[in-house]
């Protein structure tokens, strides 16, 4: 009887505290369901219309399958001389919608300059050239620069900030309205997915005609079901079509064009000009319920990031009277609302975006299954006490670091610049067989990397390992482009950035909150943005080899000579040192100045002396990795080097670039030339910036703080060693400010230390909050503004 009584109070008491526990969880997702279900609710009750002008740039989120974008004059062109002599010419502006300019070259002018040394620039802006053909320049101007007063044309170098190429090369510039549109194939697809429910009316300007005159045979289907034969008729004309309710399968159009093709030798089908969908009259419930799957991937989307967040936040302790969890819960909600109002101002890509999200989420909460045992285990090897809070703070920033840089990425039109140049070559290796080429001395990865603006016309021999390429063939196995694979894949590495840096504090000895400041300070800056939009994935990847090397030279020191830690520390040199030769360089630089520093400090005493046994096991380690480089790949190009690079590399640093035809401004031009990218620079137009300027003046003063900490200290200063090495460098041979790059984590690491002492007064803690919000407000803003003037690529 007794024990029957005190099992039946146990489990009372066990009910009651889980009674306790439920809002903590069970609410916020309650709530979190009911405001995304209304929210989609409201925002599919406003039924927009939709325009797809084909041919721009913004179309490929719409089409399938059809041939690349074509331009031409819909008008005749009109004629103004380029005076002779002149760097611009000016011709008068206020023209409607967008205009074709064609710039012709004069008869005694090098064309290499106008077909490969030049781009052009109306009224100050780079604007896209489509095609260039024998000595003439075509130039596309959109229409929000098309009618300004007056147009000003200019060459300018194709390197941001490059020379610009000589004066007197155009002869006239031609000006003439643009008709964009595009070539359907045999079967292409327009596909608006998640568009709503009802009755829709599509608008299809078209020529459905053949260039010969032949039967086109035109049909026109929704979802699968026919419609209507088009008829066949030379002009453009505009097709209007009733899409009932009932074929739009959920909420999804998927409109299909099917021809009899002409071939020259594409498929032709038919010419796409412009394409429109507009509600017609429907049912109210059709018009105000979102569609069934838009509705299930919302509520999917919206309780896994809560899931996300709830398992992390549970570990951190209630501030202003609500619990981690509720304060994840007000953010989501905001997050929510501010979807609602994408999907009912902009439909598309708002509507593209939920499928997209629904895969990220997914992807984040496998991350967060497995970053939170890793992360655990790294703090562990630091020898520093931390706590589930901190762990837990340390993952927030991670995710929330992810998903701000992962919304973009998943943006219909973003484009990482140099992301497809590098999978295509990827997909060469796997398709046609170029690994024998890619992997030779003749590889012709050498020499497009490296472009005359900056090397001149015979440049040295310098191996571009294809290794990242070699391993990014593993990134078709997924069923989604190897772009999108190729940009999320560095996006983890970007982001496990702030859990090393958080490492590498926690092991020097300073404090958790410095920890999670250069965390933090690392998450939120604009120059991290910046390095994703620019897509040059294999310099992402070397650096964050790098600074895996120097985490595990300062986590696993004591420990280096253990057969155990040779055994992944030697292929973690290797690949840092395959993956790509520049950031293998700044390994290999970086090991010898570490050497060289522990040498001439042992005399400091004997902390000091005691870093000394780490030296031969370091240099086994880095010898067995070096060795391996060289018989895997880079032995090959000892006889190239010794004839063409180390000869050109002596003209340039005794006798100035200008030997080689490389114009540079002078030192002190060029080192100032750093100082305008490192603001925040909030406005239009200003769209290469770093957002350094307050880490940077703390850098010094933090710096010097390290000095009690000798392993830090000769590692930090071996990394600092390294950039300025390579800053002198790149005055005489092109860096792209990569010295600047790998600096990054120790700044943050230098600025965080100050910050910490700084927080510990009322004015200092806002000083430091305010500095991260400017922060993180920059790198926001720099983030929307280049994915919204990203460059056109593919078709």
């Amino acid at each position: 009887m007794a024990s029957s009584l005190i099992k039946r109070i146990n489990l009372r008491t066990a009910a009651g505290s889980h009674v306790r526990r439920l809002p903590g969880v069970t609410i916020p997702a309650l709530w979190l369901a009911m405001i995304t279900v209304v929210t989609l609710f409201a925002g599919y009750a406003v039924r927009p219309v939709v325009t797809v002008d084909v041919g721009d740039n913004r179309d490929g989120a719409f089409l399938i399958n059809f041939n690349a974008r074509e331009i031409d004059a819909a008008g005749a062109y009109e004629r103004f001389d380029w005076p002779a002599g002149a760097a611009t010419a000016t011709v008068p502006g206020g023209r409607e919608g967008v205009w074709l300019a064609r710039i012709i070259a004069r008869p005694e002018a090098d064309p290499i300059v106008l077909q490969r040394e030049s781009a052009a620039a109306v009224n100050g802006v780079r604007l896209e050239m489509p095609r260039r053909s024998g000595t003439e320049m075509f130039v596309k101007i959109p229409a929000q620069i098309a009618v300004a007063p007056t147009l000003t044309f200019e060459l300018v170098s194709p390197l941001v900030g490059g020379e610009a190429p000589p004066a007197g090369v155009p002869l006239a510039v031609e000006l003439a309205p643009a008709r964009t549109y595009r070539w359907s194939a045999d079967e292409s697809q327009i596909v608006f997915p998640r568009l709503g429910q009802g009755n829709w009316i599509v608008r299809l300007d078209a020529v459905v005609a053949h260039p010969d005159g032949s039967p086109v045979n035109a049909r026109i289907s929704a979802n699968g079901v026919e419609l209507a034969r088009l008829p066949e008729r030379a002009q453009l004309r505009r097709i209007q079509i009733l899409i009932p309710a009932a074929v739009m399968n959920g909420g999804d159009l998927n409109l299909t064009l099917q021809a009899d093709p002409f071939r020259d030798p594409r498929p032709l089908g038919l010419l796409v000009a412009d394409v429109s969908v507009a509600p017609a009259a429907s049912p109210l419930l059709a018009t105000i319920a979102p569609p069934p799957i838009a509705l299930g991937l919302g509520l999917f989307i919206v309780l896994g990031m809560f899931a996300c967040l709830a398992l992390l936040t549970a570990d951190i302790r209630r501030r202003w009277h609500l619990d981690a969890t509720g304060w994840a819960a007000v953010g989501l909600t905001l997050a929510v609302l501010v979807a609602g109002w994408a999907l009912v101002v902009y439909r598309f890509p708002s509507g593209q975006m939920i499928d997209r999200l629904a895969a990220v989420t997914l992807l984040s909460l496998l991350v967060m299954v497995a970053m939170r045992p890793l992360t655990r285990w790294l703090m562990s090897q630091t020898g520093a006490q931390v706590t589930s809070e901190f762990t837990a703070t340390l993952l927030i920033v991670f995710l929330v670091g992810f998903w701000l840089k992962a919304i973009g990425m998943l943006y219909p039109y973003y484009v990482g610049i140099d992301v497809f140049w590098h999978m295509d070559k990827a997909r060469r290796i796997i398709y046609d067989g170029a690994l024998p080429l890619y992997y030779s001395v003749n590889s012709p990865l050498n020499e497009t990397t490296m472009p005359v603006a900056e090397w001149g016309r015979n440049p040295p021999v310098i191996p571009y390992s294809p290794w990242f390429h070699i391993l990014a063939t593993s990134y078709a196995i997924f069923p989604w482009p190897m772009e999108t694979t190729a940009n999320f894949v560095s996006l983890l590495m970007d982001m496990s950035r702030v859990v090393l840096i958080a490492a590498i504090a926690l092991k020097a000895g300073f404090s958790r909150r410095t920890a999670l400041l250069a965390a933090i300070t690392y998450a939120v800056l604009p120059v991290t943005y910046l390095l994703h939009i620019w897509g040059n994935v294999p310099t992402a990847a070397g650096l964050w080899l790098n600074l895996l090397v120097q985490t595990a030279i300062l986590l696993a020191w004591d420990r280096l000579g253990e057969w155990k830690v040779q055994l992944w520390f030697v292929p973690l040199l290797v690949l840092a040192f395959l993956v790509y030769t520049v950031t293998g360089v700044f390994t290999g630089v970086f090991l010898v100045v570490l050497t060289i520093l522990i040498w001439l400090n042992t005399r400091r005493g004997p902390e000091w002396r005691a870093l000394l046994p780490g030296l031969r096991p370091l240099w086994v380690a880095t010898g067995a990795a070096i060795g391996l480089a060289i018989v895997i790949y880079y032995g090959q190009y000892f006889q190239p080097i010794v004839e063409r690079t180390i000869p050109y590399m002596i003209t340039v640093f005794t006798r100035g670039p200008e030997t080689v035809g490389v114009v540079r401004p002078p030192f002190h031009e060029y080192l100032w030339s750093f100082v305008p990218h490192l603001g925040y620079h909030i406005w239009p137009n200003h769209y290469l910036y770093y957002g350094l300027a307050i880490p940077l003046i703390f850098f010094i003063p933090g710096y010097w703080a390290m000095r009690a900490k000798p392993l830090l200290w000769l590692v930090v200063s071996a990394w600092g060693t390294v950039a300025l090495l390579f800053l002198i460098a790149g005055y005489r041979i092109s860096m792209v400010d990569k010295q600047l790059f790998y600096l990054i984590p120790v700044i943050c690491l230098a600025w965080a230390i100050m910050a910490d002492r700084l927080w510990e007064r009322w004015a200092g803690r806002l000083f430091v909050v305010a500095t991260l919000a400017l922060s993180l407000g920059s790198a926001l803003w720099l983030w929307v503004m280049r994915i919204s003037i990203s460059p056109v690529q593919g078709n």
